[in-house]
């Protein structure tokens, strides 16, 4: 099991814009970016980046602009109203699909965000090995209800199948809507969640419960290594904006930097960002499991699209990677400059 993060320092609190002057005022130059919604921390690099003041360190200054609806994000980035948005899976998948100007730049999380926890007292019960291997912590929750949000699980049959296991047959599956889901936990309608923030943390800071299957960390190899979310800019951004890419892209990498080397300044940073309105506990919690889902560069994955495809829906729908190029809607040349000139 992971150990919390300790907090030894904390960094003043910022609103949803940045306030404070950047590092060189006279070179500042605005920064719009679309987020799907706030105080998600499943944006692990961007709430960094926003909290260590990485972005006023390049000369920018952020504004985060929520989009009308989360199934929307990245539709101002074709209007000019943003520079960048954060596309999750779904998104950019679409875009594919619809062959949208829209190029990805920088990644912002690898590993699934997705974790699998029991109740406390159940896990005691059942002698959960919790430092065993995944076919004999999966194999002692068989037979319990298994709470799930509608869209996730083809990664939970992945999770048991990487085991040799079929999640149809071992468990009972109950489609729970996210918000329901902490609820359903408390009330013991379910046993085991396979959820991420804010359920994640929430359950296992007021409810006790047990990190069993560390998906995020890269237990399960199929769930591990993929394009989770990504910044992506408009053609005409990537064109015309490449230096203020390049510069974000930098200021990414260092928030990368931060969450694999300095768990407390990530913490802290965290705690200062837009997306912390939460107990401080829940906080390092999250903290605790996301930094390993965080890619060591920010350097967009190919393969990892491809993957993201057979694991996450697509709106409107699924691109035909056989007459359709996912490198086409990359610009990967944007993470090598910012790479080279850290």
């Amino acid at each position: 099991m992971k150990t919390m993060f300790t907090l030894t320092r904390r960094a003043a609190l910022i609103g949803l814009a940045a306030t404070a002057l950047p590092v060189r005022a006279a070179e500042s130059t605005p920064l719009r970016i679309e987020v799907p919604n706030l105080r998600n921390l499943q944006f692990f690099s961007l709430w960094i980046a926003m909290g260590a003041k990485l972005f006023e360190a390049e000369g920018l200054v952020p504004f985060i602009l929520p989009a009308p609806q989360p199934r929307s994000v990245g539709g101002r980035l074709f209007t000019g109203e943003a520079d960048i948005a954060v596309l999750p899976p779904p998104m950019y998948l679409g875009m594919m699909a619809e062959a949208k100007p829209v190029r990805l730049f920088a990644s912002l999380f690898a590993n699934d965000p997705i974790n699998l926890v029991v109740r406390k007292e159940i896990a005691a019960v059942r002698k959960v090995p919790l430092q065993g291997s995944l076919k004999d912590k999966l194999g002692a929750l068989k037979g319990l209800t298994l709470g799930v949000a509608g869209e996730p699980p083809p990664r939970l049959h992945a999770l048991f199948a990487a085991a040799g296991m079929d999640a149809a047959k071992d468990v009972e599956i109950v489609i729970i809507h996210g918000p329901d889901q902490v609820a359903a936990f408390k009330e013991r309608k379910v046993d085991v969640l396979f959820a991420h923030t804010p359920y994640l943390e929430t359950v296992m800071v007021d409810e006790g419960a047990v990190l069993v299957i560390d998906t995020s960390g890269g237990e399960v190899a199929g769930l591990t290594g993929n394009q989770i979310h990504a910044f992506g800019a408009a053609n005409i951004v990537v064109r015309e904006k490449r230096d203020l890419l390049i510069k974000v892209t930098r200021a990414i990498a260092r928030a990368q930097r931060m969450a694999h080397t300095d768990a407390a300044a990530t913490v802290a940073a965290l705690k200062a960002s837009a997306a912390a309105n939460v107990d401080p506990r829940q906080v390092e919690a999250i903290a605790a499991i996301y930094a390993d889902a965080v890619p060591v560069n920010p350097r967009i994955s190919i393969d990892g699209i491809r993957r993201a495809a057979t694991l996450y829906p697509a709106h409107p729908r699924h691109p035909d990677f056989s007459i359709v190029n996912p490198a086409d809607f990359v610009a990967a040349d944007i993470a090598e400059v910012a790479l080279k000139t850290l």
